[in-house]
């Protein structure tokens, strides 16, 4: 009987731990997902910002154009 209950106080921990290997691994990947997508927006937004730079700074160089260059 003391073999049994030996046993039986090993195997729930055990137990208890791959339920918590379990959520660390769903708040992980939860983690990684939500990671991925601010580096997303992150790559958008610098995208965005950059092209309107780049639209500025055309728009500067034009006006800055002698027309009796041509």
């Amino acid at each position: 009987m003391k073999n049994k209950e030996i046993l039986s106080k090993r195997v729930k921990p055990i137990l208890f731990r791959e339920e918590e290997e379990d959520d660390v691994n769903t708040l992980a990947e939860a983690f990684i997902k939500n990671f991925r997508n601010q580096l997303k927006i992150q790559r958008e937004e610098s995208f965005k910002r950059f092209h309107e730079m780049i639209g500025r700074v055309i728009i500067v160089k034009d006006s800055n154009e002698d027309p009796n260059d041509s």
